[in-house]
């Protein structure tokens, strides 16, 4: 959804390049009145570390409806690498907002060194006691065989509702949870957020907006964790449209046009031609590909035969394809609904789509696939056991509620640590709960998660 960078003035102390991207267009009129509403406590809302490779960052930031710049300044702070430049990096870049992305600014730096600890500040151009700082570090060199740690949480949001005066209001607050300090204490290198990051149960542009604005400000616990972990995002039913809603939502495509205006993602895969959030990265040697479990959907109540699609052909295909094309040892397909856990909505209503994807993966030989997932309102680590022959069983990390949660399940989320390093490479999940009290762990050798040599039933 992002066209070719613009040209910058850029002020460099390191003989390093940065690029800012620029987010597609649309008809849709965006309404300010809820900046004029915070701007007197928060007249910059983020920064959120989007994201993040060897030597490249992405970082976003929003400050209502503007004509002059916003600044983003950087520099390193510690380094891991050999390269004595790497420290001394200091970069002053300046970007005027533009109304066609709300007047959001996604700042993209390149240049950087891998395992390196960045400061930045996001300030305005016209006010100097207005700045929001952050830090974050750079992935591991991509050739490397890295360590790292990923969390991933889901079901956060606040419940918001569009009045009759078309304003749009918290309504359940008690989302703003504790738990985010948990999460930021395990001290992850990146995160995944999967889903119903926000509760707004709608598909109109102004509402969606101000919905998420308004989790940026009010949640303090998560702004205060996306400033200084890189943070991916899928979306579930309740921030693309109503509960449980698919590929039939009127308006989808505002709320496709949003998630893209307030995230910082990957850029979308190939041409671009079929709409989605789906893409994929890498992150330490680990391949993550982020699915769009919502927009090309059939009813979950449809007849369950090979035309009932979960991803949608095009979708399919991409990730087939990509899958295909992978050599990491783990390769985590990150998607908002459960491959089992739920009867109502979820994976487990697309018998065809799931057996399909499995005859992919023994077909290709694809080793490694982990399923990340959420929706729940509870947290475990399960185990898949193989749907075709010759397949294996799959693990799946449920990490879901750490604001909304189950009547007798607490809130939590989970963490992965992946070690690249071992002859034969390991993940190691864990659940947490809302007091950060480790309750579920299982430990998985990419050597476990290989299709057969032999025909099974």
């Amino acid at each position: 959804m992002r066209h070719s960078a613009t040209s910058l003035s850029v002020f460099m102390l390191a003989s390093l390049c940065l690029t800012l991207g620029v987010r597609s267009t649309s008809a849709q009129e965006a309404d300010y009145k809820l900046y004029e509403v915070i701007s007197p406590k928060r007249k910059i809302v983020g920064p959120l570390v989007g994201h993040v490779t060897d030597t490249t960052a992405r970082i976003w930031a929003y400050a209502g409806p503007r004509t002059k710049p916003l600044i983003l300044e950087v520099a390193a702070i510690e380094s891991a690498t050999d390269d004595p430049q790497a420290i001394r990096y200091r970069a002053r870049i300046e970007q005027t907002p533009e109304a066609k992305d709300h007047h959001a600014v996604e700042f993209e730096l390149t240049g950087l060194a891998p395992k390196t600890t960045y400061a930045f500040a996001v300030r305005m151009a016209e006010d100097e006691a207005a700045v929001e700082p952050g830090t974050f570090t750079t992935a591991p060199a991509a050739d490397a065989k890295a360590k790292f740690r990923m969390a991933v949480s889901s079901c956060f949001g606040g419940a918001y509702r569009r009045d009759k005066q078309g304003n749009t209001t918290e309504v359940r607050g008690e989302y703003h949870a504790d738990s985010w300090q948990h999460l930021a204490n395990a001290r992850p290198d990146m995160q995944l957020i999967i889903g119903d990051n926000v509760y707004a149960d709608s598909t109109e542009y102004n509402h969606l907006w101000d919905a998420y604005t308004l989790e940026r400000v009010n949640n303090t616990p998560f702004s205060e964790a996306v400033r200084t972990i890189p943070t991916y995002a899928v979306w579930d039913d309740h921030d693309y449209g109503p509960n449980n809603s698919d590929r039939t939502a009127k308006g989808k495509e505002h709320s496709l046009r949003v998630f893209n205006e307030v995230f910082a993602n990957p850029p979308r895969p190939g041409d671009d031609k079929t709409p989605g959030i789906f893409t994929t990265f890498t992150w330490g040697g680990v391949d993550f590909f982020l699915l769009d479990g919502r927009y090309h959907r059939s009813p979950n109540i449809s007849k369950d035969t090979p035309e009932k699609v979960f991803l949608g052909e095009e979708q399919m295909a991409w990730l087939v394809k990509s899958l295909k094309a992978s050599k990491a040892p783990f390769k985590v397909l990150v998607c908002g609904s459960t491959w089992m856990a739920s009867g109502s909505d979820g994976w487990r209503l697309f018998d065809h789509e799931r057996r399909r994807l499995w005859k992919q993966i023994v077909e290709h030989n694809i080793g490694g696939v982990v399923h990340v997932a959420g929706d729940v309102h509870r947290c475990d680590i399960q185990w898949h056991p193989p749907e075709v022959g010759r397949a294996y069983f799959m693990p799946e990390i449920i990490s879901s509620g750490l604001g909304s949660h189950g009547r007798y399940d607490r809130m939590g989320f989970a963490v992965a640590d992946f070690d690249l390093t071992q002859a034969d490479p390991v993940m190691t999940a864990r659940v947490f709960d809302g007091t950060g009290t480790e309750t579920v762990m299982r430990r998985v050798l990419a050597s476990e998660l290989q299709v057969r040599e032999y025909e099974g039933d």
